[in-house]
Order: C-alpha cells, then structure tokens, then sequence
C-alpha cells in the first residue's frame, strides 16, 4: 500500500474482503446510508490499527532494532522485525508501543468530546466517536491479555527473559497463548463468533513460536558432538569407488569420511558417490578423487557457538568432528553449525 520511512505497508487481502462482505449484508438489510456510515467507521478502526502498528515500529527502531514491514489484517496487523529484540527489557517496551497509541487514541477522543465519549446521548456525531473511543478501549485491553502472539504475552515474555531466558520465557507465554484460544474459541461457541475467530488466529501462533522455543531449548548449552553427523563410515583414501558403492549398499544412510594415515582429509557424500558411479567412468579410481575437501578438524567438546570459527569464509563447507584422543565421531557441515549456534544463542539469550 505504501512505505513510511523506509518501512513497507501492506493490507491483506482478506481485510477489502471484510469490507465488500460487511458493505453488502447492512446495504441489504438497512441501506446504502447505513452501509457508508459503517464502512467509514470501518476504516477509522484501520487507520486506529495502523498506528498501533506503528507504534510497535516507532519503538523498535528506536530500540536499535530494524523492521522489515507491516501487514494490516481484518482482526489486526503483524509488525515484523528484522531480527529479534536482543534484551527482555527492549521486547517490553516494544510491544507495550502498540497498546498505549491505543490508550492514547481514546484519551485525545475523551479530551476532544469534553468526556461525551462515555455516554455519548443522542448525538450521532458523539455515538460514532463513542464507538472508536471504546473500540481502542478494547483494542488496548485484548492485546494486553498476557497470552502470546498478543503483546500482553510478548511483554510477559520480556519480563520473564531477563529471569530465565528467551527459549523457557518462549514456552511459558506461547503455553499460555494456547489455554487462551482454546477459552476464546469455547467462550465465542456460546457467546459472540468474533471470539472463535480471534481464538483461531492465536492459536496457530501460539503453537508455531512453542515449537520452535522447544526446537530452541534442544541447543542449549550442546556441544558439537552432541549435534555432528554420526551415520558416517571411515574409508581409506586408496579405496575405489566402486567398494565404497559396495560399502554403500550395505549402510545406505551413511557418507564417507576419506582417511589418510587415520586423519579425516576428505568426505565424501552418499549422494555424490552414487552420481559417479551411475556414470560412463570407471569405478576403479580411488574416492578421494572425487570427495570433498574438509574444514579443520573440530573438538567434540567445543561449544556450538565457538565452532563457527574453524570454518574459514572462502573455505571448505564440511568438517570432522574429533573426540579427545583424535578418532573423528562424525562430520558437521557448515550451514548446520551456524542454524545449531542461532538456535543455542536464542536458548540462553536474556
């Protein structure tokens, strides 16, 4: 839709769907002037929806943390960062931006109207401002139910990081955000329909962010022994390819890992052998001409967030892994160390 200093804005879809939906049920049932006040009140709740968006962004870039857009839904919108908020404390003041525009929407609506807004009377000009005012009254006090993806529950989360960590922090305010839906969803089966909705939209969020604080938790304090490839079988580097296929058959999940004088010097993958072997060229040439150079060796003991630094920039993408007395365990690829160390950073992040 647009891009306010440098940040993309966009609308879902859905949202005119609600809006052509809503615009032709009151046309038919009350009247094109009733289906126009509507649609503008509809829209003032957009823009008010906006600015709580807005505010998440205002706040997290002057946090230090940069937004990658904003995207407005017919229940809400979802301000995206970049990257995740580096402190607890920074997460709460982030996510408490997009409730108090609200608080202060209704404020600047109480101010104006000389407090008409609470009990608006007859006049229709002050039923309408009347409605925005409790609309972002309630905007406000449903977002800050501590159950996450509200921002209630992302401040929950904030304040419970700088005491346990991100990953457990994840589980308790995601946890939370399920038992929640699930009441929305019961609660909205016997009262209002608009409550199953909002449950089914938190829902799925909830579940997605426990998942991965749980894939999360896994890398905690692990080791590069603990994660590395072990399905892999030792061959001498004179060996041909054709017995490394016969090897093949035999463990058909497992690589090679090409020895020189029980030093781990190459790898060869199951994949690649089989794409030389399928081939018009004699099987009778040694693996190693056809393996993979490797990346220094790694110490099984060595944190997963320090082994990035055996891997060189321009280097090798494969490395062994190595117990104390130099027998390689296994191998770990690059990409894998560098998901493994994100996630094992998340894990102990306050």
């Amino acid at each position: 839709m647009a891009t306010v200093r440098g940040i993309p804005v966009s609308v879902h879809a859905s949202f005119l769907l609600l809006m052509l939906f809503l615009g032709w049920r009151t046309f038919s049932t009350s009247g094109l002037r009733t289906a126009l006040i509507q649609q503008v009140f509809v829209l003032a709740v957009f823009v008010c929806v906006a600015l709580h968006e807005f505010g998440h962004a205002i706040a997290a870039i002057r946090s230090g943390v940069p937004m990658s857009g904003i995207t407005l839904y017919p229940f809400g919108g979802v301000a995206r960062m970049a990257r995740r908020p580096p402190q607890g404390a920074v997460e709460v003041v982030i996510a408490s931006a997009g409730p108090a525009v609200n608080l202060a929407i209704a404020g600047v609506l109480f101010v104006v109207s000389g407090g008409g807004v609470v009990g608006p009377g007859d006049s229709f000009g002050l039923r309408m401002l009347s409605l925005l005012f409790w609309t972002n009254l309630i905007l406000a006090g449903f977002n800050l139910l501590p159950a996450f993806p509200l921002d209630g529950g992302r401040i929950l989360r904030g304040l419970l990081t700088t005491r346990f960590g991100w990953a457990r922090a994840t589980v308790w305010a995601a946890s939370i955000g399920q038992v929640a839906a699930v009441l929305l969803i019961l609660i909205g089966l016997m009262q209002d329909f608009w409550l199953v909705l909002a449950g089914l939209l938190v829902l799925p969020a909830a579940n997605a962010e426990l998942r991965y604080a749980l894939a999360v938790r896994q890398f905690a304090n692990r080791l590069v022994g603990e994660v590395a490839r072990t399905e892999v079988v030792a061959v001498d580097a004179t060996t041909t390819i054709t017995e490394a296929a016969d090897l093949s058959v035999a463990t058909p999940i497992a690589d090679f890992l090409v020895m020189d004088r029980r030093r781990p010097v190459a790898y060869l993958s199951a994949p690649r052998l089989w794409a030389r072997v399928r081939s018009d060229e004699p099987g009778t040439q040694p693996v190693i001409a056809i393996a993979e150079p490797l990346a220094d060796s790694i110490p099984s003991e060595t944190p997963v967030e320090d082994a990035i630094a055996f891997f060189r920039p321009d280097g090798p993408e494969i490395a062994a892994v190595v117990d104390n007395r130099g027998n390689s365990v296994g191998v770990i690829a690059r990409g894998d160390l560098i998901r493994a160390a994100q996630l094992a950073r998340h894990a102990t992040s306050r």
